[in-house]
């Protein structure tokens, strides 16, 4: 048996009708592989057919009706014939009819409807041998059919009779397809086209997202449970739905079970594949007159599959035609419930009011009503003769298009119509409004999320009264903190309820682009201090613009307030800082310098939109206690975590620089790879040349072969896990971060990972702490060295190069220079560099680890020598290298 089709999700208020197909449907085990076979026809008795073959079908003139009519044709074992010819634009139409003998006798002729539907212009579908021609007709049983063209044939090309049948048996066994028994599902289909269109939907309500519908879907027979061929091609997606257009076959009325239903489905599939030369049957559904609904062109329920129907309205439209005839006969009531039903969960899905009108701008075609780029206010749902020179679906079938307008509008309630956002790109500062129509009284709600992060930045309610067309939400850029959204990639949902009723409506959704620079105005200078001790206090989050939106676009600043605030005094001179990355759009670096001072041509920071980045900083503190973060290219989120700060107060820390680096932990060789979730405890003070009473340490953490993203914290040992990340990692990658970290009252730090699985290093080059003898001097950070530009070219293998850096500021008596080393255009897959003082051993400890494809910065802390150059080497490949002073430790 055919299962009725379900109504399950029909909104409350409306009645939901029980389609049962008779009594006596069956669903066959297997189904009969078609054949199709085409007869050359010789449109003119005098004139052989081209191309002429043994099977050419001779014709008569009938002067009287000025006719052409053909021998007739042995059909026995066919189910449907139907009359093609070489695509002509410039031809006339040519009008077909046909007759069978039945029973022994010739029934009446039957014109056949013009189906001069074509794949929409630009398709992939139009790039096939495409033939005009008729739609089939339905002739099983009959022992011949005779063919009766008009005087048109003669003005076109290779016209072939086209006849579908069952295949011959092989060796007495007949060829089936797959078990179809599961007959009825309700589901979306599985087999989806292999290809989409990219902006194929030329309209004018933008793009619109399908989202979980009010209307469910209806039961439908699944492509399997009618025994669908394959399709032949891959066709196009339209990027959404607009309206739908009813159908009707124009064959007999008179099958009699859902299994004869099928099979005319697919004698019609094979025509259209096989004959005509599209991918698939051309319809998106099929309704039978029980109200049994198939599942037509693959792919159509999950998807605005672009069909072949009405032509130049392909695109963005659902096809839906009714099994039968419908010139005279009125489609049952069951059928027209289905045809209504499947139009309301269609369109309800991208917000299609059925009784109203959408700009639709037509592709053209040979038998469209209206010229390529005529745009047209078309109503939602229509009829094939509304826009192609045609009578489908039939003047019974036409005259119910009002109720089925009326019936899918009941189904779907309330909802917000042709919803569109005012622009789609947003400058910096601006908004933007949602416009469309309300067909009821709506309380809605709307968000901003950003795309890069997940986070919900805005929520605001309102109510909307209905509407044809009206601003539904204003917005006026900023986020729920009153922060001015960034550059960058938000999606803005509108959810709703009925106010009446309650009834949940379809959401809708919709992305939108913030671009442009944000620059504040220029604090006040302020003078930097010199001989600046160390404070360490627990790690705490200053700024995380994932929170409140304010990511930074290209050429844009931001000043970040580091001073009287997260346990940094007022008068603090500098600060020890982790800047972080995160959600970037393209390859750029940020700067970072004390605010109000003149911008430095230096990075301190160089990341790309595969990755997470985060590098240590020393920075004074400048204007207003703040320090100013630069984004150069494309957009990006900043967080700025703070680990101490400088200052001359008594009880503060000096440095101390260790003469040889120390690693004090190389999971490879000690405890193995720290898993997601787990932590790990390591003792730093008093080991390697650290006293037991040193309070923070400036140390490398690096990943090592890491199994996937993630990230590592250190923190002080016995202290609660900060929410902020000291080095993030991709799948493979090396990746190293140098900072101040602070140790616990043990001397210990504490890891936690987060993430891939990943090896551990811990470097260490220098310590703070009561008998730490050297103070910090910052400065506004300026370039000592570009290979790219100067200072003799990348490094080769296992090279070393000299970077003068008193050239640029370093004074004589300083001990350390802090600079930042930056990587770029690298050779080789994986490498890793070192930075040492003139006249000492290289450490075995790397300062930068880094690889093609990536521009990789990490600040590091150099002894100086007399000479005040500082060593550079990489270990693989060539590499170009930079080198920016950030300032310095003096005795």
């Amino acid at each position: 048996m055919v299962a009725p089709a379900s109504a399950a999700g029909v909104p409350a208020g409306v009645r939901p009708a029980t389609i049962t197909a008779p009594a006596s449907t069956v669903a066959v085990s297997g189904t009969p592989e078609l054949t199709l076979d085409e007869l050359p026809v010789a449109v003119s008795p005098d004139v052989p057919a081209d191309p002429a073959t043994d099977e050419t079908v001779a014709t008569t003139s009938e002067p009287a009706s000025g006719r052409i009519v053909t021998e007739p044709v042995v059909s026995d074992g066919y189910q449907s014939v139907g009359v093609t010819w070489d695509t002509d634009p410039s031809a006339p139409a040519v009008e077909v009819a046909v007759r069978t003998l039945t029973d022994g006798s010739w029934t009446e002729w039957v014109t056949l409807e013009d189906e001069s539907s074509a794949p929409d212009p630009g398709t992939l579908e139009a790039s096939r041998d495409i033939r005009a021609g008729t739609g089939s007709v339905w002739i099983e049983g009959a022992s011949q059919v005779q063919v009766s063209l008009d005087g048109a044939a003669q003005s076109v090309d290779d016209v072939r009779i086209a006849l579908v049948g069952e295949a011959a048996e092989v060796d007495g066994v007949a060829a089936t397809t797959t078990d179809i028994s599961d007959g009825v599902t309700r589901r979306t289909t599985t087999d989806a086209p292999a290809a989409s269109r990219s902006g194929a939907a030329r309209v004018d309500t933008g793009h619109a997202a399908v989202l979980l519908a009010a209307v469910a879907a209806p039961g439908i027979i699944s492509r399997a449970g009618w025994g669908a061929a394959p399709q032949r091609c891959a066709f196009d997606v339209a990027s959404t739905l607009l309206a739908s257009v009813v159908h009707h076959t124009a064959g007999p009325n008179s099958y009699s079970s859902a299994a004869e239903a099928m099979a005319q489905l697919r004698a019609d599939q094979r025509y259209h594949q096989d004959a005509r030369g599209w991918c698939d049957l051309g319809y998106n559904y099929v309704v039978d007159k029980w109200g049994n609904i198939y599942e037509g062109r693959a792919g159509s329920g999950e998807q605005p599959v672009i069909g072949v129907h009405a032509g130049g309205f392909n695109t963005a439209t659902v096809g839906v035609s009714m099994l039968g005839d419908y010139s005279s006969v009125v489609p049952p009531v069951a059928q027209r419930e289905s045809v209504a039903r499947v139009i309301a969960w269609r369109m309800a899905a991208f917000h299609r009011d059925p009784g109203s009108t959408v700009g639709y701008t037509t592709l053209g075609g040979d038998n469209s009503r209206y010229p390529a780029g005529t745009w047209l206010a078309l109503p939602v749902v229509i009829g094939h003769r509304d826009v192609a020179f045609s009578a489908c679906p039939g003047q019974a079938g036409y005259s119910l298009l009002g109720f089925i307008r009326q019936r899918a509008r009941e189904l779907i309630g309330a909802e917000f119509v042709n919803p569109t956002l005012s622009t789609s790109t947003v400058q910096y500062g601006g908004g933007l409004t949602v416009v469309g129509g309300v067909n009821s009284v709506i309380n809605w709600t709307m968000t901003i999320t950003d795309l890069r992060t997940g986070i919900r930045l805005v929520r605001t309610v309102g109510t909307a009264g209905s509407s044809g067309g009206a601003t539904i939400v204003a917005w006026d850029g900023r986020s729920d903190a009153g922060v001015r959204l960034g550059a960058g990639i938000y999606r803005l949902d509108l959810t709703g309820t009925e106010a009446g009723t309650g009834a949940g409506v379809v959401p809708w959704s919709n992305q939108f682009t913030i671009q442009g620079s944000q620059n504040p105005p220029a604090v006040p200078t302020r003078e930097l201090g010199t001989d600046l001790r160390f404070v360490p206090i627990a790690p705490t989050r200053l700024v995380d613009t994932r929170l409140t939106g304010a990511s930074l676009g290209p050429a844009s600043r931001m000043d970040v307030v580091v001073a009287g605030v997260a346990g940094v005094p007022a008068n603090a001179a500098g600060v020890a800082l982790n800047v972080t990355a995160v959600g970037t759009s393209t390859m750029t670096f940020l700067r970072v310098w004390p605010a109000g001072g003149s911008m430095p041509e230096t990075s301190s920071l160089n990341t790309d939109q595969f990755r997470t980045t985060a590098s240590g900083a020393f920075v004074g503190v400048g204007g207003e206690g703040k320090v100013s973060v630069y984004n150069n290219s494309g957009s990006t989120h900043a967080i700025v975590d703070v680990t101490g700060y400088f200052t001359k107060d008594a009880g503060a820390y000096g440095y101390s620089p260790l003469t040889t680096g120390a690693r004090v932990l190389d999971s490879r060789s000690d405890g193995g790879r720290l898993t997601s979730g787990s932590t790990r405890r390591v003792q730093v003070a008093g080991r390697h040349n650290i006293p037991a009473d040193a309070k923070a340490v400036m140390m490398n953490i690096t990943s090592v072969f890491p199994d996937d993203v993630g990230n590592i914290v250190a923190y002080p040992s016995g202290g609660t896990r900060p929410v902020v990340s000291s080095v993030n990692h991709l799948l493979g990658n090396n990746v190293s971060n140098r900072q101040v970290i602070v140790l616990g009252a043990d001397g210990a730090v504490e890891l936690a990972l987060q993430g891939g699985a990943s090896h551990v290093v811990l470097d260490v080059v220098g310590w703070f702490g009561p008998t730490g003898s050297q103070g910090y001097n910052p400065v506004i950070p300026v370039r000592a060295v570009d290979t790219r530009w100067n200072g003799g070219g990348p490094l080769g293998p296992q090279s070393v190069r000299g970077v003068p850096l008193r050239p640029v500021g370093l004074p004589a008596d300083a001990s350390a220079a802090i600079v930042v080393l930056t990587a770029t255009r690298q050779s080789a897959p994986m490498t890793f560099m070192t930075a040492w003082r003139t006249g000492a051993t290289r450490p075995l400890a790397s300062d930068l680890n880094t690889g093609s494809g990536r521009d990789q910065a990490n600040i590091a802390v150099v002894a100086t020598a007399a000479d005040g150059v500082m060593q550079v080497y990489n270990d693989a490949g060539n590499a170009d290298v930079v080198v920016d002073l950030q300032g310095w430790f003096s005795p």
